[in-house]
């Protein structure tokens, strides 16, 4: 009994090495179809998590861009705003002294003239007396000249110049006529004499220029 239960278990053994002999060997490390599936399903759902928030890393980058592009545009304006209001400042407190400079000006020009026109009394008796008028004179000619060059200087750096006025047609904007002239061989309208010059400031009418205009 025992001999045949011994025979059985040994056709069975036989049976199953023959079996494992039969069935191909797998190589080592090699997956299923099903775990392959796993694993791209895994990284298609990891990539698109990362494509997701790159997306979101670049959505935040542009609105970071766009503000700061905002932003400068806001800062340059408010720059150029000061430097307007900066320059308007200046101009309001500047204005009111080279008005005074004018005024100043037109008591040397009157001086500078007086001093061209002066003549001493002629005689014999005046001739000593005329020579050290002439003299003096000349000096106080020629330093006031210097004096009224210095100014003309002064304001030509500060953009301000002297209206040409003299035969032209009288322009409200720069001129305001105090007198006027009867000269039939002239244009109505047109400046004969200026009698108190005037003055640009850049492109801005600093003073009106005072003249005697045609008229017919």
């Amino acid at each position: 009994m025992e001999e045949n239960r011994k025979k059985e278990l040994l056709e069975a053994f036989g049976e199953y090495l023959e079996q494992l002999d039969a069935a191909p060997l797998e190589p080592a490390g090699q997956t299923d179809l099903f775990s392959l599936f796993a694993e791209l399903t895994a990284l298609r759902t990891e990539v698109k998590t990362e494509a997701r928030q790159f997306g979101n890393v670049i959505g935040q980058l542009k609105e970071a861009h766009e503000l700061l592009h905002t932003s400068h545009g806001q800062l340059e304006k408010e720059v150029e705003q000061a430097r307007q209001n900066l320059s308007a400042a200046r101009r309001t407190a500047l204005r009111p002294l080279l008005v005074g400079l004018l005024d100043f000006y037109d008591r040397l020009a009157a001086g500078q003239a007086a001093l061209n026109n002066y003549r001493p009394v002629k005689g014999w008796f005046h001739f000593k007396s005329c020579q050290q008028d002439r003299h003096f004179i000349k000096s106080i000619r020629e330093g006031q000249a210097m004096t009224l060059r210095r100014l003309e200087e002064t304001l030509a750096r500060h953009q301000v110049r002297p209206l040409e006025t003299l035969g032209s047609i009288v322009d409200p904007h720069t001129m305001t006529v105090v007198e006027l002239d009867h000269r039939p061989d002239l244009d109505n309208g047109v400046v004969t004499a200026e009698l108190r010059k005037g003055f640009l400031w850049g492109e801005e009418t600093l003073r009106l220029a005072e003249v005697k205009a045609n008229k017919l």
